[in-house]
């Protein structure tokens, strides 16, 4: 799998030790993110669904991300759990904005087991929210 560039967002893709690693960077503010992010994050899902591999997404060196991208991410986590996809996401705690959206997520996402969410500040190690 390749990685996306969509405006000011890049997301690097890896595959190491049984996970699929994206690498989110720069900012996430067009207006309408889901026409380059459905897609990209849909053939992850189906990639990680058929090969069993694990999602982990690194969302620490992102900037900012829009109202928009948290929608496409909630339903993007709501596809992972149709297909039994262990999804792990790590966030930068020390940035306020990533704490309030990705706090939410964990909250949202308890009951399911296949979701953690992990907060990682400067040179930490990651405390698990969920």
């Amino acid at each position: 799998m390749h990685g996306l560039a969509l405006g000011d967002l890049n997301i690097e893709v890896q595959e190491a030790d049984g996970k699929l690693v994206q690498r989110w960077k720069g900012s996430s503010n067009s207006r309408d993110p889901s026409v380059g992010l459905r897609p990209f994050l849909e053939l992850a899902v189906a990639e990680a669904s058929t090969r069993k591999l694990v999602l982990e997404l690194h969302f620490e060196d992102l900037g900012h991300f829009n109202s928009s991208t948290v929608a496409t991410l909630l339903r993007f986590i709501e596809k992972c759990g149709q297909k039994a996809v262990k999804l792990v996401l790590y966030y930068n705690g020390s940035q306020r904005w990533q704490g309030h959206n990705f706090e939410a997520i964990s909250l949202l996402n308890r009951s399911s087991g296949l979701v953690e969410v992990h907060r990682v500040d400067s040179g930490d190690a990651p405390e698990r929210m969920s």
